[in-house]
């Protein structure tokens, strides 16, 4: 690899200093400093996936922008990634661009998605991808650098912009990164990637537009009934425009063993979870989320805040002590957007 020359155009700069504050001057930056991206650095990426400057790793229909290896490899490097971190986010740029993902909606939605990362299988572990204590918080390079070059990419490649294409109201964290894996040597159930079709020896990248992270606390239940039926309320309140999509529960460590001790499974973590999330349609129009007045067969109509118990995705990771776990909102209403698992090539 490598006997491409590279396209993008080339800038003369004195050091580091004035390369970290040209990259500023010309708005290539999420508000934090980036690593200046040299040919050298450039190339290295491309040679850790096998890629040509020139390849296609997707193309957003809305925008009519390809976006190339080149240009995913510069703003890789402009993150702070390793090499051997870029067979995941051409994956996870690979998702963003399929039509399942549906790209314009949430990345121009005032709603305020972020791309969420869930990556499996071998290289997981390989990467050191934090599945453990602090899953969403800061320390781990792989975790961080990987889901800021996805959003790096959106900003300088496809012209995803805060106040211009990027129309967020209040945005969210995430929008910097968020990328986690799932911690399958301690999980008592199959991982997402095995769920959806691929073999345990595969890698995978799983994205879906999502919302910020919401945690929830149950110490006082020994049962799986009992933690979810926490889970269940907090999500009735979140659901927020009617439905979402998909939701994402994360369930870690003493809430794991709890389930895993009771003999569930994540279909039956779906299953409750779908049944124990219906909210009357009076309820809804109470708290003027649905218009309109009230009528006597709105306290017995209900609905669910997905469409099936296959959208409630059950990851199990973070750390292994306290009674706490979460869940992520899809974003948008029904069908908008939905989650796309990829498979991570290695050369």
């Amino acid at each position: 690899m490598g006997t491409k020359s590279l396209q993008s155009t080339r800038y003369e700069v004195s050091g580091i200093d004035e390369a970290i504050e040209f990259c500023y001057a010309r708005g290539w930056t999420d508000g934090l400093p980036v690593v200046p991206p040299t040919e050298a650095r450039i190339q290295a990426m491309l040679d850790a996936a096998a890629l040509e400057p020139e390849e296609e790793i997707t193309f957003i229909e809305h925008r009519q922008v390809s976006v190339t290896a080149e240009k995913v490899a510069i703003n890789a490097v402009m993150a702070g990634c390793k090499p051997e971190y870029m067979p995941v986010i051409v994956a996870a740029i690979e998702a963003i661009g399929d039509p399942r993902y549906s790209y314009h909606g949430p990345a121009t939605s005032t709603g305020g998605a972020a791309v969420f990362m869930l990556v499996n299988g071998p290289i997981a572990r390989q990467l050191d991808i934090n599945c453990g204590d602090n899953l969403f918080g800061p320390g781990w390079r792989a975790n961080a650098t990987i889901g800021r070059a996805v959003r790096l990419v959106m900003r300088n490649v496809i012209g995803t912009l805060p106040g211009q294409l990027d129309r967020s109201t209040l945005g969210h964290a995430g929008k910097y990164t968020f990328c986690i894996a799932e911690n399958e040597a301690e999980s008592p159930w199959p991982p997402v990637h095995v769920e959806r079709g691929f073999r345990p020896e595969q890698s995978t990248v799983t994205v879906l537009a999502a919302l910020a992270p919401h945690q929830f606390y149950n110490q006082l239940s020994n049962t799986a009934e009992g933690i979810l039926t926490t889970a269940c309320a907090h999500m009735r309140i979140s659901a927020g425009v009617r439905s979402r999509p998909q939701y994402v529960l994360v369930i870690a460590g003493e809430h794991m063993q709890v389930m895993a001790k009771d003999g569930w499974s994540k279909e039956d973590i779906r299953r409750f979870c779908f049944e124990h999330t219906q909210t009357s349609l009076a309820e809804l129009k109470r708290i003027h989320v649905l218009p309109g007045p009230l009528t006597p067969e709105d306290e017995t109509t209900t609905q669910s805040i997905v469409e099936t118990p296959e959208d409630f995705i059950v990851v199990a990771t973070g750390g292994r002590g306290g009674a706490f776990s979460a869940y992520i909102p899809g974003w948008g209403s029904k069908r908008t957007s939905q989650s796309v698992t990829k498979e991570i090539r290695l050369p």
